[in-house]
């Protein structure tokens, strides 16, 4: 099986894919098109096939099951023919599900909303970046003197960590991440005082402190880690925790590593791991998704949600605040197709039998939208979210933000502390809270915000025309902002990111990613060279590496080599790096440590 073919109402579209052409595939209804025509009972057996039309430009194809059995074989047996042979016997259970497969209402195929690229940058346009902004250091927590009410966490013993890659410095604009030779990344998460980077082949890089990442000290940019999977598994997910990080399988499975004081690994004590290890379920379910919190984790599979480590509040949904050390499943919950983790609480939602959000966990602030400012140990109903579709949710240390779609149109909704007006609500302030989820009137103005992301006090959201907007504490850089304001209670547009088509964000405690396509780097964008640092004169010259777009000084960039698959067939600039990967000389080692 080398390619998939479908049957197209619309002349001139694609009808025919090859599967070495996927670059990548997503579960449930995410696209642009699934959105506006959303079937939510079928959430749960539908997907999308990111791939490169006859045009050079990144198209999806989005698919709906008939049966959760032709979900999982045709998931699981396309992942695997990305990468590596498939036994005939699941190939030919795939094709005997093939007459059953239907495609989903509307076209079939979304065309990217993107510029017209040069031959060039159409090679390049499918590739992700990552730009950076916020703390670079981190440190210990404590909570100041507060009402009954209300928390208010400030860091105080700050120590350098690194987290976002590059030296240890506060970065207050958006920054090009540097990671050494060309890699695709396709998802990145921000911990407490740690990050992590997976790429589009499923290998995985992190940065920032020791005790999370399992390194002997503290780094301070990317690099690769050793993942012992089980044979043939592949890497599609990754989360961070406050000091502890979990990443997911496409066969389903959930390894764990770094601190585990609380039990937050599922390995059944509280050893620390250095390197990644498999989670043990007691039941025989397929993991789609994870999400870490503080010092606990949640994995999604089957509709079931399981969590495990801390239960103080109750954020582990069951009932009280024990401690668990292995997955323990919410009995409580069921249709489960999405959740996200805050610092001590979690939001969760289903499709069906109606679009339902839970939440549950820490409510000192009223970031569980009860109305009321009293911790739920059990899961409970959000009333303001029933029968609304919900298409992004996150959660920070003490506030939540959910984003609706209707009508074509979004609302983004906030509730919980609004102390550094990280809700963009009301007033801001010491003991400043919003028990009852708001729309944001910021993002209210037919921006058709798409994604949502928190950290511990400020907040980021994405528009569908690609403008990025940020909130709240501002004291590290991590609102992006080119202002001294030490917070801002409004959403304001990023407007260093003009132009360049942010896809996904992300946020840490007090730091921010945004991932963008790759481009060619302006000139006027970098004075030190991206390798050796030294700074740029008259003499020291700029040079781009034609493989992974960044600036280098000549003494960095002096080898030449065909780019084949940039169709670039004579010899080209590139750095060591890239020169290492393209000529197979080096494995991948411009990134281990």
């Amino acid at each position: 099986m080398k390619s998939i073919e479908w049957i197209s109402r619309d002349k001139g579209k694609d009808t025919k894919v090859e599967i070495s052409k996927i670059s990548k595939i997503t579960f449930g209804q995410k696209t642009q098109k699934f959105q506006r025509l959303s079937r939510s009972d079928v959430d749960n057996r539908s997907f999308s096939l990111w791939y490169t039309d006859r045009e050079g430009k990144s198209d999806t194809l989005d698919l709906v099951c008939a049966t959760d059995l032709q979900y999982k074989t045709w998931t699981t047996t396309i992942s695997k023919l990305k990468r590596r042979s498939v036994p005939k016997s699941i190939i030919d259970s795939l094709a005997n599900t093939s007459n059953n497969l239907n495609l989903s209402a509307g076209p079939d195929l979304l065309a990217a909303s993107t510029k017209h690229f040069n031959k060039y940058e159409q090679a390049l346009q499918d590739v992700n970046v990552i730009y950076r902004f916020g703390s670079n250091t981190w440190g210990h927590t404590k909570k100041l003197p507060h009402s009954q009410s209300n928390n208010v966490i400030l860091f105080l013993y700050l120590i350098t960590t690194g987290q976002l890659g590059g030296k240890n410095k506060m970065e207050k604009s958006p920054v090009l991440l540097h990671i050494q030779g060309s890699y695709d990344i396709n998802e990145i998460d921000g911990g407490w005082s740690h990050s992590l980077l997976l790429m589009s082949d499923g290998s995985l890089a992190q940065m920032g402190r020791k005790i999370a990442t399992g390194f002997d000290h503290d780094v301070s940019s990317p690099v690769l880690i050793d993942v012992n999977l089980v044979e043939g598994s592949v890497t599609e997910q990754a989360s961070c925790g406050r000091s502890h990080n979990a990443i997911g399988t496409d066969d389903g499975k959930v390894y764990t590593w770094g601190n585990n004081f609380f039990g937050q690994l599922g390995h059944g004590d509280r050893m620390d791991r250095k390197t990644p290890m498999i989670v043990e379920l007691k039941t025989q379910v397929m993991i789609r998704d994870i999400a870490c919190g503080y010092d606990f984790t949640c994995a999604l599979g089957d509709c079931q949600l399981f969590t495990w480590g801390s239960g103080k509040y109750g954020v582990l949904g069951h009932g009280d605040e024990k401690d668990r050390l292995s997955p323990c499943l919410i009995e409580d919950l069921d249709s489960i197709t999405g959740m996200a983790c805050g610092g001590h609480h979690v939001l969760a939602w289903s499709r069906k039998p109606a679009e339902l959000v839970y939440s549950w966990g820490l409510n000192s602030s009223g970031q569980l939208g009860h109305g009321n400012s009293k911790s739920a140990f059990s899961p409970r109903l959000i009333p303001t979210f029933s029968n609304k579709h919900i298409i992004s949710v996150a959660c920070g240390a003490g506030h939540s933000l959910a984003v609706t779609f209707t009508n074509e149109s979004s609302l983004t909704y906030a509730c919980g502390s609004n102390a550094f007006g990280q809700l963009a609500l009301g007033q801001c302030g010491q003991g400043a809270k919003v028990l009852t989820p708001m729309a944001i009137p910021s993002l209210s103005t037919g921006l058709r915000i798409q994604e949502v992301a928190c950290g511990s006090m400020h907040s980021l959201a994405r528009s569908e025309s690609g403008e990025v907007f940020s909130s709240g504490c501002n004291a590290f850089g991590q609102l992006g902002l080119e202002t001294k304001d030490r917070f801002l209670n409004r959403f304001t547009a990023i407007t260093s990111l003009k132009d360049k088509n942010p896809r996904a964000i992300a946020c840490g405690g007090m730091h921010s990613f945004v991932m963008c396509p790759k481009k060619w780097i302006k000139d006027e964008e970098v004075t030190n060279c991206m390798k050796c640092k030294a700074v740029f004169t008259f003499m020291r010259r700029k040079h781009h590496c034609r493989n992974c777009c960044l600036i280098f000084c000549n003494e960095c960039s002096s080898k030449r080599i065909a780019i084949l698959h940039l169709k670039l067939k004579g010899p080209q600039r590139v750095c060591e790096a890239c020169y290492s990967q393209i000529s197979g000389h080096s494995s991948r080692n411009s990134l281990r440590g």
